[in-house]
């Protein structure tokens, strides 16, 4: 392992050392500012979308707040891109201030496609083809090209007869789900409904046919969401462990909650090794097509008949915090960086992947949480809390708590975050149970409203159904 971080490191220390670097946007600044200077960049000009700096060293780095942070990702970087696109006069005086031989490198979010920012190179910028691959309603083909498993699925325009005609052939009984094309970044469920009746339908048609020119109907898949990144190298494809995408559905409505992400949950081991041979095969796939480098997401359902992949995300996944903090003094997301910039990272794909696997399952970490309306804190507040069974409650001073609830102040109203202590939950238990019940809690105590929620249920097997109790789902109230 020693050896495969020094040559990283040596690498990525070729790259960044003694070199300018701004960083527009994006989350974790500190601990990019913080990794860019022990490789040796010269110094790190940070213009975060906040409206204040925090504490930082200002021979670290140098921080300028945007003021452009929004409640939603799409609203937010919309607003990065204009300003990488078209900075005004503010941000034009502190780059030629910074960097006036406009020789800095660029690092902006994953999700950036802007080639230069005021001419200095965007380095993670990711192409057009890329992108495109993003696309919910085409990405059937994909599944068909590698053979791979996969949902019926029929893809139609803006037609709700059509639609409502496709939904009633491929019910099986709990519904169908409606994916919506939807705008070039479209992540958190936005555009993605459960369609039970012709009233969910017509509701789900009014909302994606302001923003989306297609949608795919497909069955309503009973299983835990999940997702699978893989690591595209020169010479192969890194494929990682997978990760629970912390979804719980709305009772009585059409909508998803995406709450995160978490790596608690085992899969069944049959269900893990399709989910990895499917990752590394799609890999493949993006480095003989369009010369992909880099992160993607493979994302499905981990059900009875198996793994049934929903879709790619041809970018640095938000579940990589996951893997970053298992393995913190790897670079991770600047490895993402090189790679997608075409540099060589003097490692093999297998010797990264054996590396990050298995510190990532020894090292399980979470990050759930969701945004609120309904209330507009001034400070945040943190409470202890302790799970039984299916139901959660604020911790008493003598007990051992299971994890946290958090309520802070956001650009919305607030964000509600919820951590999990590793060593107090069972193992290999998806957390979207004990989320429902947190989230429950919060409602009751904080008047958080985000109404009655139901999880997922499980597949179990095998080792696998010894470890998961499965309930039956039912909705949870404050």
């Amino acid at each position: 392992m020693d050896d495969v971080l020094s040559a990283l490191q040596a690498r990525l220390g070729t790259l960044f050392g003694d070199r300018l670097v701004v960083l527009a946007g994006g989350t974790r600044l500190s601990s990019r500012a913080g990794e860019l200077h022990q490789l040796g960049a010269r110094h790190t000009l940070v213009l975060s979308t906040d409206d204040h700096a925090p504490l930082h060293d200002s021979d670290v780095a140098r921080w300028v707040p945007l003021g452009i942070a929004g409640g939603f990702v799409a609203v937010e970087q919309n607003r990065l891109t204009k300003l990488l696109t078209s900075p005004n006069r503010k941000v034009r005086e502190v780059l030629e201030d910074f960097d006036p031989r406009c020789e800095a490198l660029v690092i902006s979010t994953p999700y950036v496609h802007t080639p230069e920012f005021a001419g200095r190179p965007v380095l993670n910028a990711r192409r057009p083809e890329w992108v495109e691959l993003e696309n919910k309603t085409t990405i059937d083909a994909l599944w068909d090209e590698l053979s791979a498993p996969r949902a019926p699925a029929v893809v139609l325009g803006l037609d709700f007869e059509g639609l409502w005609a496709a939904t009633e052939s491929l019910d099986r009984g709990a519904g169908v789900v409606w994916s919506g094309d939807g705008p070039a970044i479209n992540g958190g469920a936005n555009f993605v409904r459960r369609v039970r009746d012709r009233q969910e339908a017509q509701d789900a048609f009014d909302v994606l046919a302001a923003k989306c020119d297609f949608v795919r109907v497909m069955p309503f898949l009973e299983g835990i969401p999940v997702s699978v990144h893989g690591i595209v190298f020169p010479d192969g494809t890194a494929v990682l462990r997978p990760i629970e995408m912390v979804v719980p559905r709305r009772a009585g409505q059409a909508r998803f909650l995406y709450a995160g992400c978490a790596s608690y949950y085992d899969p069944p081991a049959w269900i893990r090794e399709e989910m990895r041979n499917l990752a590394r095969r799609v890999g493949e796939r993006l480095r003989e097509t369009v010369d992909y480098r880099g992160t993607f997401t493979l994302d499905g359902i981990a059900t009875a008949d198996g793994f049934l992949p929903t879709e790619i995300n041809t970018r640095y996944g938000g579940a990589m915090v996951c893997f970053e903090d298992a393995l913190p003094q790897l670079p991770l997301a600047l490895v993402q960086v090189a790679l997608v910039a075409g540099h060589d990272l003097g490692v093999s794909s297998i010797e990264f992947e054996e590396l990050l696997v298995s510190a990532a399952d020894d090292y399980r970490h979470g990050s759930v949480g969701a945004n609120v309306r309904a209330v507009h804190p001034t400070e945040v507040v943190e409470r202890s809390i302790v799970f039984t069974e299916w139901s959660c409650r604020f911790a008493h001073p003598d007990e051992t708590p299971h994890g946290v609830l958090r309520l802070r102040p956001s650009p919305l109203g607030a964000r509600l975050e919820l951590d999990f202590y590793a060593d107090q939950l069972p193992l290999g238990r998806p957390v979207v149970a004990l989320t429902v019940a947190a989230f429950a809690l919060a409602d009751q105590e904080w008047g958080t409203a985000l109404g009655p929620l139901e999880p997922a249920v499980p597949v179990a097997d095998g080792a696998a159904a010894a470890k998961v109790v499965v309930a039956e789902p039912t909705a949870v109230t404050a």
